[in-house]
């Protein structure tokens, strides 16, 4: 049988600081929870410096410690109702929230945000609606549709500059690709071909609903607020992100 190892805190640390015990015990820096949640480490910080984190939260960090959260209800009765089933459900998204943003998310919703770096010209594109479709290579499966895509301009712009919902994700063969959404992507032709040479299928993201922001987010700005690095090609987004665009959003309505 394994061994088990009760780490005893004080009644006075809370959650976040128990989660910090725990990972200096594993011998664990904030840049490696980081580099495996996919944030950057300010959000790590935050997250340990917290005392009213939600159970995904709670659940993502241990998940990158190694170790798993096994959530019970425990009545008067001593009778004793293992809720994992709910842990389940919650860890597919893979994804940290804050109690500021529960106005974002709804209780069972795995629908998942995600960031795309895009050369201005085609975000720019997207943006006003001439766009509809953004092309990968390598795309995930798991993905639900009505997610948020959110639109990362590339240098030299370099700035978070608008969001669109995710209507559709479809792999196809490339011909059909092609043919179906050839007038949606904004790519020529040998671009298409060059983009997807050694495949024999690509990724169509369909957009729906794409707005600019009231202002660019600029680069140094996301790192400052969400931890936010650029991704290479596409990531899922940290509910810190939607919120912060939700903020923007809002305060271009004032």
């Amino acid at each position: 049988m394994p061994t088990r190892t009760t780490v005893t805190f004080k009644a006075s640390d809370a959650v976040g600081e128990r989660l910090r015990h725990l990972r200096e015990r594993l011998g664990l820096t904030q840049i490696d929870i980081a580099a495996r949640l996919g944030v950057g480490q300010t959000v790590v910080s935050r997250i340990e410096g917290r005392s009213d984190l939600l159970l995904s939260t709670i659940r993502s960090y241990l998940n990158a410690l190694g170790s798993s959260l096994n959530v019970r209800a425990v009545l008067k009765s001593g009778a004793v109702f293992d809720l994992d089933v709910l842990s389940n459900v919650e860890n597919s998204t893979n994804q940290l929230t804050f109690p500021e943003l529960l106005s974002t998310e709804r209780a069972g919703d795995v629908t998942k945000d995600v960031v795309f770096s895009i050369h201005p010209s085609h975000a720019s594109k997207i943006l006003t609606g001439e766009k509809t479709v953004e092309l990968r290579r390598r795309f995930t499966d798991e993905l639900t549709p009505g997610g948020l895509a959110f639109i990362y301009s590339t240098s030299p712009t370099r700035a978070l500059t608008g969001v669109a919902k995710i209507h559709d994700v479809q792999r196809l063969k490339l011909p059909v690709l092609w043919k179906q959404h050839r007038s949606n992507f904004c790519v020529q032709k040998n671009d298409f071909e060059n983009y997807f040479a050694g495949l024999e299928r690509g990724y169509a993201i369909v957009l729906k609903s794409a707005q600019p922001l009231p202002r660019p987010i600029s680069l140094q700005e996301l790192r400052d607020r969400c931890g936010f690095a650029p991704p290479q090609s596409f990531r899922y987004a940290p509910a810190s992100l939607r919120g912060l665009v939700d903020h923007e959003r809002a305060q271009g309505l004032n």
